[in-house]
């Protein structure tokens, strides 16, 4: 097996089934398996997938374990070299986007990790390639104290704006919604660290590749569609404060103290 499509489903039916629905329409070979975690759906997620797509295989969790979690289900229970990781909200439309890629990584094993170019739905270029975040940097993404000049300036930073992301190049970490992972280094290192439920996993996977000596790069050469929408911005009130409450909001900033107290635990010991 050479490649293994991990891919984790939570109450998104629809958009699952047209993320299947695409990639069989890419009509890859043997050497391609196509796995969906359903983790702990309530919208008929499963039995769709049961039905329409009896050939993929299907790993049903019963609750909710998160996002490092149930992708480590997929993991466990695939058997390509590379996996890719793949939100519902991905569309490839091209095979030839994804085969780019595994080139590259086998042309160059000193590289662990990689992320495709990624495009809205409009056509622009998506941020998917990042700089590391500082301490206050989550905060300003989560909350109207983004808005404040210095703020913006780290966040500008963070988000990589000066990039020209026509260029393929090392980063130091890119967005897990879609991300190649050598599974030689996931085997010897480990899988995503279960200790973060939805956010900081891909951040931290990135990290620990660049920590055991390997890359991470962001491949440019693709035209890969994310229907990316930002939900802990929806519903804020006034003048944003609102946010602050929204459980995306408090996840990310949940798991942001995970992270720290991990790198401060990892410092104290090595």
């Amino acid at each position: 097996m050479k490649l293994s499509i991990i891919i984790l489903n939570y109450n998104t039916k629809n958009l699952l089934r047209l993320c299947l629905k695409n990639l069989l329409n890419l009509k890859f070979d043997d050497t391609v398996e196509i796995i969906v975690i359903d983790n702990g759906s309530a919208d008929g997620s499963a039995a769709m997938v049961r039905n329409l797509f009896p050939q993929i295989k299907l790993i049903i969790s019963p609750k909710n374990v998160g996002h490092a979690a149930g992708n480590n289900l997929g993991i466990n229970q695939s058997s390509g070299q590379y996996i890719l990781i793949l939100n519902t909200d991905i569309i490839i439309t091209n095979k030839d986007d994804i085969t780019k890629v595994l080139n590259f990584m086998n042309s160059h094993p000193d590289i662990s990790i990689v992320g495709p170019k990624l495009l809205n739905g409009n056509g622009t270029i998506q941020n998917s390639c990042y700089r590391k975040y500082k301490f206050f940097t989550p905060i300003y993404r989560r909350t109207p104290l983004g808005e404040l000049k210095f703020a913006r300036q780290d966040l500008q930073r963070h988000l990589m704006w000066d990039f020209n992301h026509e260029t393929t190049c090392e980063v130091e970490w890119i967005l897990g919604a879609c991300m190649f992972i050598r599974r030689d280094f996931l085997n010897k290192y480990g899988f995503f660290d279960e200790r973060f439920f939805l956010y900081f996993a891909d951040y931290e996977l990135c990290n620990r590749v660049k920590r055991f000596g390997s890359r991470v790069f962001y491949f440019a050469d693709t035209a890969i569609i994310h229907y990316h929408k930002r939900e802990s911005a929806q519903g804020a009130i006034w003048g944003g404060i609102g946010s602050l409450f929204n459980y995306t909001t408090r996840m990310h900033l949940k798991d942001w103290i995970k992270y720290l107290l991990k790198e401060k635990k990892y410092a104290s010991t090595n």
